[in-house]
């Protein structure tokens, strides 16, 4: 985002931006930072109307758009699916069973509901909630709050007895016509689908299921996780990269607390052994023990120091700093083995030395 008079500098991107005394968006670069506007290169400083495609190094894509003062520039990497050894989304076979008429209900005008948005760490947010999905399963009626985060697009975020084991602990989505209160829909949980969080979570903060979006049961159907290559991509170890990161991804969710995305990164079987002399647990008496102790603990930062992969393994070194309410602080040591199967963490095997802070 870019807003003010200031320049600006955006991650991993050429050229200086800011915003001109009529509100118009410019950019600032030099002929060799490789930036073209409109296919046209860069040199000095241009407005960049709203709307105008960009290129930029190694690929990537791009546009700006917004108006009066307040921009927003995205970027594009057509390459990054490669990289990441993505292969498609896992799903469950097609039931028809799991295919009902619905009806919208009318809800209150101008109704808003508060969720929980998939940053890092968790924020709240309220958003439009127009109508009710009414659906009757196995003779139940359920009342699932449809949520309209964009103007024309109907959501229902939920959550089922499948979560966390074999799908995301998030819930999943089901995409909704525009209808008027009182007009029946089919509403088909083959189509469940997977949120774009799982692909892009630091750009897509969606939002989480709402209060009472939850269904009691097990829905078998629809999309349930990513699916990437077990062999490296040519030109580089892209999954050996991939499960690096997952293994990162797992402590920084540890690190900002947030339970359910570290459970959803492990399979429902995993198991955890620490050098403690208690043997193994199951992950989530694993993280139960975290939270039951996280009250005592300020803050924890965890610094990995190295990480070697190979398939369907990560052994990495890192120091946990960790500082507690009653002004302890000290250092973890440690050395982590991490299992995978696919990408989800199977086993945890963590040898560790606290070393209190001098």
């Amino acid at each position: 985002m870019i807003s003010g008079p200031g320049a600006q500098t955006l991650p991993a991107i050429p050229g200086q931006w800011s915003t001109d005394e009529a509100g118009a968006l410019t950019v600032t670069a030099a002929s060799t930072d490789g930036l073209k506007l409109g296919g046209a290169v860069v040199e000095g400083k241009v407005e960049v109307p709203s709307g105008s495609p960009l290129e930029f190094s190694g690929g990537r894509v791009g546009f700006a758009g917004g108006s009066d003062g307040e921009y927003g520039v995205v970027v594009m990497d057509h390459q990054e699916i490669a990289r990441t050894g993505l292969t498609g989304i896992d799903t469950y076979p097609y039931n028809p069973d799991w295919v009902f008429e619905g009806q919208y209900r009318e809800a209150p005008a101008g109704r808003r509901i508060a969720v929980d948005r998939l940053t890092s760490p968790r924020s709240p947010d309220t958003i439009l909630a127009p109508v009710d999905l009414a659906v009757t399963i196995n003779g139940t009626e359920y009342l699932l709050a449809v949520l309209e985060e964009q103007p024309g697009q109907r959501l229902v975020v939920f959550t089922d007895e499948t979560n966390g084991s074999e799908t995301p602990d998030i819930g999943r989505w089901l995409v909704l016509p525009q209808l008027e209160p009182g007009s029946t829909l089919t509403v088909d949980f083959n189509q469940a689908a997977l949120s774009f969080h799982h692909l892009q979570p630091t750009v897509f903060t969606c939002p989480l299921a709402p209060p009472g979006n939850h269904l009691p049961m097990r829905i078998e159907v629809g999309e349930r996780a990513l699916t990437y290559s077990q062999t490296p991509a040519e030109g580089g170890d892209t999954m050996s990269h991939h499960l690096k990161d997952r293994a990162t991804s797992y402590l920084r969710n540890l690190e900002q607390r947030d339970w359910e995305a570290a459970r959803a990164m492990c399979s429902l079987t995993a198991t955890v052994w620490h050098n403690d002399g208690t043997g193994d647990q199951t992950i989530d008496e694993n993280i139960d023990g975290m939270k039951a102790q996280i009250g005592t603990i300020e803050s924890m930062r965890y610094d990995i120091l190295r990480q070697l992969a190979q398939t369907g393994e990560v052994l990495q070194q890192h120091v946990v700093h960790v500082a507690t309410t009653d002004g302890m602080r000290g250092e973890v040591h440690a050395a982590v083995y991490f299992r995978f199967d696919g990408e989800l963490i199977t086993r945890i095997e963590e040898y560790a030395n606290f070393v209190p802070a001098a």
